[in-house]
């Protein structure tokens, strides 16, 4: 799902002549206007007035407009005060331009950063959608990002021609505005479990990865959840970045953490709900990634259902914390997502034995199973390619603790599929006895 907003605000840097940088506190202030037109969105509309390399000579820009302006040389940078006169939600961009590598920072009145934005890349659209404001005033920074070391190639034949330096500086354009989000996005601030947003099963919740460093915590109520009720959580992708999903219990103790591979989505089945003694009714849902997409919304839901027979349930990503298997059942039904790691624990025997497990592979994806007998790593089984059945056989001692870990080999895999585990147990004899 993907909500465009349109900020309003702006601020411009010219490179032509007769443009005075600041080099004191007494430098004469220059108000650019020679800019080429950009395509000027609705609102108030200004050009940066030079100097503004520092919050005291910031150029003034209003909500609700248009700014543009220039870093010339590519060591300046732009400040623009924006007065906010109420509490809201702040939604700033800043377009991309061609040839230039941006980067866009929010800082409040005190000079904390509170949001940055640094995608990477020409031509690559900056911005914050929902930063939560209040009255005060707050600086809008423009500059170029650090270029990165070039490693120098080995000298063959005549030395290559240096690329022609650019001689005018890209005009770039900010807007900025306030924003009423809908009822179902986020609000920010929600950092943290005390500003987090709530969420009612069933229903669709909507978010940004709006900066760097950007978290959203979510506040999903159990009360209406049965004994009988598995959670399935699942968050759209969001194009250009890695989402990542962290689940905790009421008091704060994380129960599960998911990640998925670039631009796919997150899944987490069966989820078992956990309310500790003492503990509030919640669970908290923590959205991140590894980087920002200030464009794109990500829609989080979650669903309870009837858990099913012989199903397995999460969390159980941990070899020492496996979903136990009913020592009457041979069978778990099981669910592998991106990002998913299962584990599963034999119930112990008084005798020794020999175990035998089969992991019947959906043609969708490409598991591997390892089993784990007291903690040690005994056997693996990895034939390679999709639809592929996977066998795992080794003793047993008595007593012995048996996990079998499942895991998809391929990092990057998106696929989400079904798939059973089945075990078979015989009493060891002979050369099979442990």
């Amino acid at each position: 799902m993907k909500i465009c907003f349109v900020l309003l605000l702006a601020g411009c840097h010219c490179g032509e002549p007769g443009k005075t940088k600041r080099t004191g506190s007494a430098a004469p202030v220059e108000i650019v206007t020679n800019l080429p037109d950009a395509g000027r969105g609705p609102g108030p509309h200004s050009d940066e007035v030079e100097p503004n390399d520092g919050e005291e000579a910031a150029s003034p820009m209003a909500l609700g407009g248009t700014a543009r302006g220039k870093l010339d040389p590519e060591t300046d940078v732009d400040y623009f005060r924006l007065d906010v006169t109420r509490a809201g939600v702040l939604q700033v961009m800043l377009a991309g331009v061609e040839g230039a590598d941006l980067t866009l920072e929010l800082f409040d009145a005190s000079g904390t950063s509170i949001a940055k934005s640094d995608r990477g890349g020409p031509r690559v659209k900056e911005g914050f959608p929902n930063v939560g404001v209040t009255p005060g005033r707050y600086s809008v920074v423009v500059r170029r990002a650090p270029k990165k070391p070039v490693k120098p190639k080995p000298k063959r034949g005549a030395p290559a021609a240096p690329e022609p330096a650019s001689t005018d500086a890209p005009t770039y354009e900010l807007t900025t505005q306030l924003i009423d989000p809908p009822k179902t996005a986020e609000h920010e601030p929600d950092d943290d479990r005390g500003t987090a947003n709530d969420l009612i099963v069933a229903d669709n919740a909507i978010g940004f990865i709006g900066w760097t460093g950007d978290r959203d915590v979510w506040k999903l109520s159990l009360e209406t959840l049965s004994e009988k009720n598995a959670l399935d959580v699942q968050v759209s992708a969001v194009e250009g970045i890695a989402l990542e999903l962290e689940i905790s219990d009421g008091l704060g103790q994380v129960l599960t953490t998911r990640k998925a591979p670039r631009g796919a989505a997150l899944v987490l089945r069966g989820l078992m709900p956990t309310v500790p003694a003492g503990a509030p009714p919640f669970h908290y849902l923590t959205v991140r990634a590894d980087k920002s997409n200030p464009e794109t919304t990500y829609t989080l839901h979650a669903s309870a259902r009837v858990i099913g027979t012989d199903e397995e349930l999460e969390p159980n990503d941990l070899v020492d914390k496996p979903f136990a298997i009913p020592a009457e059942r041979t069978v778990v039904h099981a669910t592998w997502g991106p990002g998913d790691v299962d584990c599963f624990a034999v119930a112990a025997a008084a005798g020794a034995r020999t175990i035998d497990v089969a992991i019947d592979t959906p043609a969708e994806i490409d598991l591997a199973a390892d089993l784990f007998v007291d903690g040690k790593q005994v056997a693996t089984a990895n034939k390679g390619g999709k639809g592929v059945i996977e066998k795992l056989s080794a003793p047993l001692p008595a007593n012995a603790k048996a996990v079998i870990r499942v895991r998809n080999p391929d990092a990057n895999a998106t696929a989400e599929a079904k798939y059973d585990v089945s075990i078979q147990e015989s009493a060891a004899t002979g050369d099979n006895a442990p």
